[in-house]
């Protein structure tokens, strides 16, 4: 039986809008691999090049850098965790920092900011205006302007492995497609951290 000119219409744009949603998830997914193998073959010739510290933190400097290249951050922070939820290593949004201020920050965020949230609930978390969201701290002397921020776990299994908050100075800018996106890449980046841990157990 056929449906009415009205019905039609309709199942036809809940078809269209069907379609349009599937290609989009299928381009975030092409871009994701592509980053993926971008960021596979960068850490296989890090490896080849370089052992230790200098490995791990060559890794960590990649990992931030192509995470704020594709979602247009502005500046990014990554922490690495050992097993036993202890920051191994760390990249921070304001650069080179005194070890003492370097501690303090980092456990400040872990404590009463947005790192700390995502590392207790295990899942990302967006923060449209950084000046109404209380997961965000803003400290002191900060060489940023934070409007909006996404901060992602990266896990293996119910291990956390790393955080990275990518920031940006405008409000609003993290979209959902961003964070879609994101989850679809945080898989390769999690085999990325775990990769950089045990060569540096391996070369220790």
């Amino acid at each position: 039986m056929n449906l009415p000119p009205q019905q039609s219409v309709q199942a036809l744009q809940l078809e269209v809008s069907s379609l349009r949603s599937h290609i989009a998830d299928l381009s975030k997914y092409k871009l994701a691999m592509e980053a993926q193998e971008k960021l596979f073959r960068s850490i296989l010739m890090m490896s080849n090049v370089s052992v230790g510290k200098l490995m791990l933190r060559s890794i960590l400097l990649e990992i931030t850098e192509v995470s704020r290249e594709l979602t247009r951050a502005k500046d990014a922070s990554l922490f690495m965790l050992d097993d036993r939820g202890v920051i191994t290593e760390s990249i921070l949004a304001r650069g080179p920092t005194m070890r003492d201020e370097k501690d303090y920050l980092i456990g400040e965020v872990l404590d009463k900011g947005l790192g700390g949230w995502v590392a207790r609930y295990r899942r990302m978390a967006i923060v449209k205006n950084a000046d109404e969201d209380n997961r965000w701290l803003h400290f002191s002397n900060q060489p940023y302007k934070v409007g909006s921020a996404l901060c992602i776990p990266f896990l293996r299994g119910s291990l956390l492995l790393g955080i990275l908050t990518l920031t940006h100075p405008e409000t609003e800018h993290f979209t959902k497609d961003i964070a879609d996106f994101m989850s679809m890449y945080s898989p390769a980046i999690a085999i990325a951290l775990d990769h950089a841990r045990l060569q540096l157990t391996i070369n220790s």
